[in-house]
């Protein structure tokens, strides 16, 4: 029997569609000061494999991380999940990576993954984290329905004791406690009214990131309470088209609470909004033009905070200022600006084999910004030659002015195969 299981199964697989792809992609980071080296992971390989079967498809996405100063090479599967196509729509179970929201890379709505900070300046996927969960889609007409659970809250992942990153992050070690766990679950509803495309959306489960709820009393005095804390949010985002003119908007509605009991508690619940808007647009000569605002308004807080004396010794807890509040989900860019602007233009040239870039990041509250640009060049097929520059700027006590040092030039090449 259990051989002439093996057999069917043999047979299921040499008779399917197997496809790979994936690309080598060493790079090298330098300091703009004084040309020396910052040493941070980077994913060297990338690798995807899937196979195809009737109505079934398997999907795997892993990457080898390495870091070239006293580093050993880690292997990390992203993603590996099953899809079954029904008549109706499809479901998919497994490590997965969702997409929600309609902006680029920067979107309130889509908070069912984690980010990785090592990897905050890439674009869309490359910056999360698979987490096990399940999906269904259901299609009909012009509508969309999807549902999705996530069994166990997955953080982020930050770089703690970095020297080379450009902010600070201490391990929070014992002081950090996970919380009663919680199954995640959203709702996506998605239609399309005359030329725009509009979802609505709820998701509930735990913060990302970690904050400060109150203390625990011990023999010396009290330690502070870390966790993530218990959220929701209702989402709506929305595509519209005028002409050549492409516009974009998200805007999440945050309510944050927390349901740890510490013998200090400093924080109970909160009301937050943040939002993101953008418009893109493709000249003649086919360089792509967007803008983009993003940023958050702390509707109400709950909570308070240890006021200090001279000598930086507490005093008594007095009322929680909303500028205090720390947002533990939604975009990380909307939670240290008010308000910001992404500028970018992109430029190919020579029937493709050129792509030039420019963007700039502005926060429109406090005096601090980011430069960038770079160049990819194709000189033979599969390959490209990748060549970035990014600056920070920033006044005193900006969170920029803290990450002047760790503006780079960032040379490497990608082949794929």
């Amino acid at each position: 029997m259990k051989r002439l299981a093996f057999s069917f199964l043999l047979i299921s697989l040499v008779s399917g569609q197997w496809n790979y792809s994936g690309s080598f992609q060493p790079i090298t980071m330098h300091r703009t000061s004084d040309l020396s080296n910052i040493s941070l992971p980077f994913r060297i390989a990338e690798i995807e494999v899937g196979f195809s079967k009737g109505d079934f498809d398997f999907t795997t996405s892993s990457v080898v991380e390495y870091r070239w100063t006293g580093g050993n090479a880690e292997f990390d599967l992203r993603e590996a999940y099953l899809i079954w196509y029904p008549s109706w729509g499809e479901v998919k179970l497994g490590k997965q990576i969702h997409a929600w929201g309609a902006v680029d890379g920067n979107n309130p709505t889509d908070n069912l993954n984690p980010y990785d900070y090592y990897y905050m300046f890439l674009a869309g996927a490359d910056r999360k984290i698979g987490t096990l969960s399940g999906s269904v889609k259901y299609y009909w007409n012009d509508w969309q329905l999807e549902a999705v659970v996530i069994p166990e809250h997955e953080p982020n992942r930050y770089p703690f004791g970095e020297d080379d990153f450009p902010i600070a992050m201490d391990d929070p070690g014992d002081f950090l406690t996970a919380g009663e766990t919680l199954a995640e679950y959203g709702m996506r509803v998605q239609t399309t009214m005359g030329n725009s495309d509009i979802s609505l959306s709820y998701f509930s489960g735990r913060d990302r990131g970690f904050s400060l709820i109150g203390y625990n009393y011990y023999i010396d005095g009290a330690a502070p309470v870390l966790t993530y804390r218990k959220t929701n949010i209702i989402g709506i985002d929305i595509v519209t088209f005028f002409g050549d003119l492409t516009g974009r908007t998200e805007v999440g509605y945050f309510n944050t609470n927390n349901d740890h009991t510490t013998d200090i508690k400093t924080f109970n619940d909160a009301a937050y909004v943040q939002f993101a808007s953008q418009l893109e647009y493709t000249t003649a000569n086919d360089i792509t033009l967007m803008i983009q605002l993003i940023g958050n308004d702390v509707l109400a807080v709950n909570g308070s905070t240890y006021a200090y004396d001279e000598n930086g010794n507490p005093t008594e807890l007095i009322a929680m200022n909303e500028d205090e509040l720390q947002q533990g989900m939604g975009t990380p860019f909307a939670m240290f600006t008010d308000l910001g602007m992404f500028l970018s233009a992109t430029g190919n040239y020579w029937d493709d084999a050129l792509e030039i870039r420019i963007n700039t990041f502005m926060d429109l509250e406090d005096n601090q910004a980011m430069l960038g640009g770079g160049v990819s060049y194709s000189p033979v097929e599969n390959l490209d030659l990748e060549l970035s520059i990014t600056q920070f700027y920033g006044a005193e006590g900006t969170q920029f002015k803290t990450m002047e040092d760790f503006s780079h030039i960032q040379i490497g090449l990608k082949y794929s195969f």
